[in-house]
């Protein structure tokens, strides 16, 4: 899954830009960048791919 594709789950299930942006350590047109396509360094790279995968856990925990 890429960036984008993570970045777009998390707005879906009620993210703001900014509030993605506060909980991955960065700034939020750093995030409008990433979600149009620009490349992220691997650190913030990871850090979405960790919150990512913390709400769909939550997600899942919802649901059953």
């Amino acid at each position: 899954m890429t960036v984008q594709e993570m970045l777009k789950e998390l707005s879906a299930a009620g993210f703001s830009q900014a509030q993605v942006a506060t909980k991955v350590g960065t700034s939020q047109p750093t995030i409008w960048r990433a979600t149009k396509g620009s490349e992220v360094g691997y650190e913030l790279g990871k850090a979405i791919e960790a919150l990512h995968k913390k709400v769909t856990k939550a997600q899942r925990r919802k649901a059953a």
